[in-house]
């Protein structure tokens, strides 16, 4: 195994040490997956055996590249220029590139052309003070190929919208979904603001683990497709979902995690996330994928009530964010009592800090680290939890 060059600039990035989004592109793929399991061994060695990570799909001897189905790509003036390029998080600055090998390259071709479409169509960039133009996100399905794209304004539609789009949309014939969503907030890749539609019906649809998905500009969506299927089907595995289970998805997004787990049949699936958006387009992938007895609900605390979990649920999913699972949702899942808990973590500092209060009722039996980010410190792991007995 090569060590290390902590000074070298790789071959994969030359942005690599100014965009900050990548950390270990200077490692080879083999010795970050090993710095991974290091970390991850640290914190959760106290609640059972962390087994070998499964790294994400790519050729033998090679780093996985090129797999990141989503991009959001900020834009500033430089001397009357416009630039473009990735968020820098150590000081909210934007680091200019034209393209990320990290990402499918069809992204940046859309982000490339919206730059061009910026002076002949008067749209101005958002400089802090005035203007329209904050950044733009464009997504693309692994297995369908179609592309979605967000232009994302400090005060949603601008003038010649409908104009601009449709010479994007004349570009790139690939896109199946154009809109316009507002940011009024500080933060600079935020789309909190109304969406408005104007190209397509406002999502592409895209397949993992022999489903079908609705995938919306807003939605949660795992950026590492292929990773993604190994991720879900381990989960699946754990669940060992039968067709008398009732299963709860908490955190659902889009319903991939329990529709890919109930795809052979189930009793129930019932499902809640704080978006409105993400619940309402599960419903819609959950009827698409031909699962009965279905139902999501919106919940803006991101919490569960312990009355309505008690004794329900056989099969619980959780697939929180980065903070980890709301104490009020972790109380009722304790109340509830299910056989299986299948938790998803994309960070294992707020994973450990969870299974600690989690472990007075259940057992972790199983440890499954997943490598969906690549040339990051991030990991996905998957905890198998099973009922203590009474």
């Amino acid at each position: 195994m090569k060590h290390r060059n902590e000074d070298a600039v790789p071959e994969t990035c030359p942005a690599f040490g100014r965009c900050g989004a990548c950390q270990t592109l200077n490692m080879d793929y083999e010795e970050e997956l090993s710095l991974k399991m290091r970390k991850l061994i640290s914190l959760l060695k106290p609640f059972g055996r962390v087994e070998e990570i499964l790294p994400s799909p790519c050729e033998e001897g090679s780093r996985p590249t090129g797999y990141r189905n989503k991009t959001q790509v900020l834009f500033a003036y430089n001397g009357g220029r416009v630039n473009m390029g990735l968020y820098r998080s150590s000081d909210g600055g934007l680091t200019r590139v034209d393209r990320c090998p990290m990402e499918s390259p069809e992204l940046f071709s859309v982000v490339r052309t919206v730059r061009k479409l910026i002076d002949p169509f008067g749209l101005r960039v958002w400089d802090g003070r005035r203007g329209d133009l904050r950044h733009v996100m464009v997504r693309r399905g692994f297995r369908t190929g179609e592309i979605l794209c967000a232009i994302v304004t400090r005060d949603g539609l601008f003038p010649r919208a409908e104009e601009f789009v449709k010479e994007l949309t004349r570009r790139h014939p690939s896109l199946v979904s154009v809109s316009v969503i507002g940011n009024d907030s500080d933060t600079p890749l935020f789309m909190n603001g109304d969406e408005t539609v104007l190209y397509g019906e406002g999502y592409l649809t895209d397949e993992l683990c022999g489903c079908r998905f609705m995938v919306p500009a807003k939605a949660f969506y795992q950026i590492n497709p292929a990773a993604t299927e190994i991720l879900y089907r381990k989960a699946a595995e754990f669940a060992e979902v039968k067709e008398s289970s009732r299963i709860l998805d908490a955190y659902c997004g889009i319903g991939t995690v329990g529709i890919t787990a109930a795809k052979g049949g189930c009793a129930s699936l019932d499902g809640f996330d704080v978006s409105a958006d993400a619940v309402r387009f599960a419903a819609k992938n959950v009827e698409q994928n031909g699962i009965k007895n279905a139902r999501f609900t919106e919940r803006r605390d991101g919490s569960f009530p312990a009355s309505e979990a008690d004794g329900r649920y056989d099969v619980i999913f959780a697939d929180p964010p980065r903070a980890g699972c709301d104490r009020r949702f972790l109380s009722a899942v304790m109340k509830a009592s299910p056989d299986k808990l299948v938790y998803i973590s994309c960070n294992p500092e707020t994973l450990a800090r969870d299974l600690a209060v989690l472990r007075q009722n259940f057992r972790v039996t199983a440890i499954q680290p997943v490598d969906l980010f690549p040339g990051t410190y991030h990991v996905e792991t998957i905890c198998l939890l099973s009922k203590l007995k009474q």
